[in-house]
């Protein structure tokens, strides 16, 4: 039997042109993360004013008014803006549920947008 001449002798890497389309989707990829990362930043503002509010025990005596209020100074203290319509009250089995349901709509590329949506329920 012959030995197999036509291997290479030595191994070879990636060709270049696979490394440019590997490093191309990881900085695609690494700029999509950069442009959506303020949101969730954003949203965990949110979520920390509320839970916030419920643990020291204030959200149940609170109303709605006062709900907005709050989550609404908490962000602007941030440097943020916030709809308020955006929380919601609504009663299930006898139990009081502070809903915050919105998205954010950020640009992406030239005409490309991308919408991340959050919706949280907090019992009061």
């Amino acid at each position: 039997m012959k030995p197999i001449s036509n291997l290479p002798a030595r191994q070879q890497g990636v060709g270049y042109y696979a490394l440019v389309v590997v490093l191309t989707l990881l900085g695609i990829f690494i700029f999509t993360g950069l442009k959506i990362m303020p949101a969730y930043v954003s949203d965990g503002i949110v979520t920390t004013s509320l839970n916030n509010l419920k643990e020291s025990g204030e959200l149940s005596s609170m109303s709605l008014r006062n709900i907005r209020q709050h989550v609404v100074r908490t962000m602007q203290a941030n440097g943020e803006s916030f709809n308020s319509d955006s929380i919601d009250q609504v009663e299930e089995n006898r139990v009081d549920f502070i809903v915050v349901e919105y998205e954010t709509r950020l640009p992406l590329f030239y005409n490309m947008d991308v919408v991340v949506k959050f919706n949280h329920r907090i019992e009061k």
